[in-house]
């Protein structure tokens, strides 16, 4: 193989080549890690029976069926699985084999269960840190950095595996209890002959070459994880009318937080995420994979798109507004984050700091 991926699957239906998995896990493929990633799929799995029963089962890339085709049993995986399991690293997040499998799950929940309700058939995690841009949809996704100790997805779950057994073996608890209540609600399956055709979500060859995961794949003919065009930020609460001609609440949240020149100081603004960490009841930003190199323009779009992307507006707005006031003494910042708060929302000083999870 030259890429190989890790699927790992779950599902009542049966066992074997024929059966129908409840998780697909995928990874970048490295011989170094592979022994690990074989042992959390064996854990995962074991979890997952304690939330359905005994025969679910799971599949991975080492243990398809020998003699097969791998491309064409991975497709086959993806384009039946009830749940995407995602361990983010470098190596996964520059694979365009790894980009084509989100793309078969994302086109499946797209076709058949675009109503943002959960369960969510897309979960991803951790497995190794971060250091690159994270790919769009990627990042829109919500990752299950909470269901593990605070901190532990900055370091990822690899090393929690290596450093906390206690700890890993409740990760996989929480994670199998998720991929339970997904597998329980039926994702219809992509066509073999689309399967065969999946383009990657994002342009791995792209990233890999320090360039944007979300310019058009080559061939494709259309920018990853969309129909031809990067799609509009979605209206939100915020945005009854929808984007005015200031641009949408992201885009002017974004704006405001170039107008605080302290943000630009390391110091600064690494007290700054970790001002936004606490809001967050302890979910870091770690600064070290939210460098302050990357040029502010570029670096505050992506803070308010990852925050809008996991919490309503109503919370990350009010979160920003008191971490830039806290941490850099930006009144007047604070106060036009505050003013794109929909009407009614709470916008002063005492709004609580342990606002609900989403």
């Amino acid at each position: 193989m030259v890429e190989t991926t890790g699927v790992e699957a779950t599902g009542t239906e049966g066992v074997g080549a024929g059966g129908t998995s409840a998780f697909f896990t995928s990874y970048g493929g490295r011989r170094a890690d592979r022994e690990h990633v074989l042992r959390f799929h064996a854990d995962l799995e074991g979890m997952v029976r304690l939330h359905t029963d005994d025969h679910a089962f799971g599949a991975t890339g080492p243990t398809l069926e020998p003699g097969g085709g791998w491309r064409s049993e991975l497709l086959r995986h993806c384009a039946t699985t009830r749940t995407l399991v995602v361990l983010l690293s470098e190596t996964h997040l520059n694979s365009a084999w790894c980009a084509r499998e989100w793309w078969i799950v994302e086109e499946r929940v797209r076709r058949f269960r675009d109503d943002g309700a959960p369960p969510h058939h897309i979960l991803p995690l951790v497995w190794q840190p971060l250091s690159g841009p994270l790919p769009r949809v990627v990042r829109e996704r919500q990752r299950l950095d909470w269901v593990g100790v605070p901190g532990h997805a900055d370091a990822g779950v690899l090393e929690l595996m290596l450093t906390d057994p206690t700890a890993y073996q409740a990760l996989c608890y929480r994670i199998g209890a998720l991929v339970a209540r997904s597998a329980a609600v039926a994702l219809p399956p992509l066509p073999e002959a689309l399967a065969r055709e999946a383009v990657p979500a994002w342009d791995a060859v792209a990233r890999r070459d320090g360039r944007d995961p979300d310019g058009p794949v080559p061939g494709s003919g259309s920018a990853p994880g969309s129909d031809g065009a990067a799609p509009p930020e979605e209206v939100t609460e915020c945005e009854p009318g929808g984007p005015d001609a200031r641009g949408t609440v992201g885009e002017r949240a974004a704006r405001v937080l170039l107008t605080v020149p302290a943000l630009d100081d390391p110091e600064c603004w690494a007290a700054f995420l970790r001002r936004l960490g606490e809001l967050r009841r302890d979910r870091a930003l770690n600064p070290l994979y939210w460098p302050v190199t990357v040029p502010a323009p570029e670096r505050h779009a992506r803070l308010v798109s990852h925050l809008r992307a996991q919490h309503p507006d109503s919370h990350a707005l009010v979160w920003l507004a008191r971490a830039v006031s806290e941490t850099a003494g930006a009144a007047a910042a604070a106060a036009a984050l505050r003013a794109l708060l929909p009407q009614g929302r709470p916008s002063t000083e005492d709004t609580p700091t342990d606002l609900p999870a989403p």
